[in-house]
Formats: C-alpha cells, sequence, structure tokens
C-alpha cells in the first residue's frame, strides 16, 4: 500500500478539524469548518484552503485511519 501525502492537501487546512475524524469503509473523513462539509485528509484543497504549518504530515496520519 502505497503511503499518503497531505503536503498542500485539505489535512494541512486550518479550517480541516481532524478531531471530528469518522470511519467508514475503510475511508476516513473529517468536518471543514469553513465550507460545513466532509472533506478526506488527502484530498485536493478548495479555493479557501490556509495551511495550518503546525500540523505535520505524522500528526494528520494518526487521525486519518
Amino acid at each position: 500500500m502505497a503511503s499518503k501525502t497531505y503536503y498542500g492537501r485539505c489535512g494541512t487546512c486550518r479550517y480541516c478539524d481532524l478531531s471530528s475524524g469518522y470511519t467508514f469503509c475503510y475511508s476516513t473523513s473529517f468536518r471543514c469548518t469553513r465550507n460545513n462539509y466532509s472533506v478526506k485528509a488527502d484530498e485536493k484543497p478548495c479555493n479557501r484552503y490556509e495551511c495550518d504549518r503546525s500540523r505535520s504530515p505524522e500528526i494528520i496520519a494518526r487521525y486519518d485511519k
């Protein structure tokens, strides 16, 4: 299985609430607090993306199951 990359993706956005993660059919989704819908941590970001530099790929991977 290839490892996921989170660089420049929804998981590194400050509006992605990693604590809201829920897993369904082996896929974890998170709530976007700005747009109020579900996103994947490794999904392409929307045009409102704002990087949260305090999030490392290791932190995101811990929440992304």
